[in-house]
């Protein structure tokens, strides 16, 4: 059996390319190194190393081996980050979401439907969601899509519909609702993490300019964005803002709880009140 560290020191090796500079990386006597190189020839029954005077140098299948090295020690970081993170899933939930709008009536339900959880939140990519899933780092990940696939429960939850924040004297306010081309080309205030809409308002009004000054969205006479969502639990994103839904197609979104089939049984308290 090849022992771990025999692997890390030959990995070391094939990074540094001398004895000396892989000791010093490993923090170890150059001897300790050498006689690692020696017991792994040893081991595995073949010739890794070129030996010249004062200096070793890996042959083909020194390089080849330290290569298999390397990749055995990914995997075993990856084994023992993904044990970790699986292992933290089981008491605590962090839920991760395309989107700021569905946390915010979803954490409260959390906490009330898993009593002894730890629960954190999280806005980020859709790729991002989907290996987070996959890797433990979430519990439970929101979507604006449905995901097809018998490894993951996939329950629809609730819609979101994207509005056009105004104060009441500006041309807009009037209006019962609006469209993007309406509004290419205005200067916005832009809410921080506010997920998958950024890409949305930046491609349907490629002319806008969107400021990202969250501290004075309240008291910005410039245009910003809110939904039905923000407006019912922020209700102060109501003061002095007239708030009107856009009618393209692509503002209002459907999202959908997704988990990993097998946790599915520590989750059904909160699925059940969801």
């Amino acid at each position: 059996m090849i022992e771990i560290y025999l692997l890390e020191h030959l990995r070391a090796f094939y990074e540094c390319g001398t004895l000396s500079a892989a000791a010093e990386q490993l923090h170890i006597a150059q001897p300790s190194v050498s006689r690692s190189m020696q017991k792994l020839e040893d081991i595995l029954e073949v010739t890794l190393f070129e030996r010249q005077k004062n200096r070793i140098i890996l042959n083909e299948t020194g390089k080849l081996a330290a290569e298999y090295a390397k990749r055995i020690l990914d995997e075993e970081e990856e084994m023992k980050a993904h044990i970790k993170a699986y292992d933290r899933s089981l008491h605590t939930l962090t839920i991760g979401s395309c989107a700021p709008g569905p946390l915010m009536e979803l954490l409260p339900t959390a906490t009330a439907s898993l009593s002894g959880m730890t629960l954190s939140a999280a806005v980020d990519t859709e790729e991002k969601l989907l290996k987070g899933l996959w890797n433990s780092d979430y519990g439970m990940i929101v979507l604006a899509k449905p995901l097809p696939n018998e490894d993951f429960i996939c329950k629809e939850y609730r819609s979101e519909q994207l509005m056009l924040s105004v104060p009441p004297f500006h041309p807009a306010a009037s209006y019962k609702e609006i469209t993007f081309a309406d509004m290419d080309g205005q200067n916005f205030i832009m809410y921080a993490h506010v997920g998958f809409w950024e890409d949305v308002v930046r491609e349907k009004m490629p002319h806008g300019k969107f400021f990202k000054q969250e501290e004075l969205a309240n008291s910005s006479d410039l245009p910003s964005f809110s939904s039905d969502i923000t407006l019912r639990m922020i209700p102060s994103r109501r003061n002095n803002r007239i708030n009107i839904p856009f009618s393209d197609p692509e503002s209002r979104v459907t999202y959908y709880l997704i988990v990993l089939a097998k946790t599915e049984k520590l989750l059904r308290p909160l699925l059940r009140n969801l």
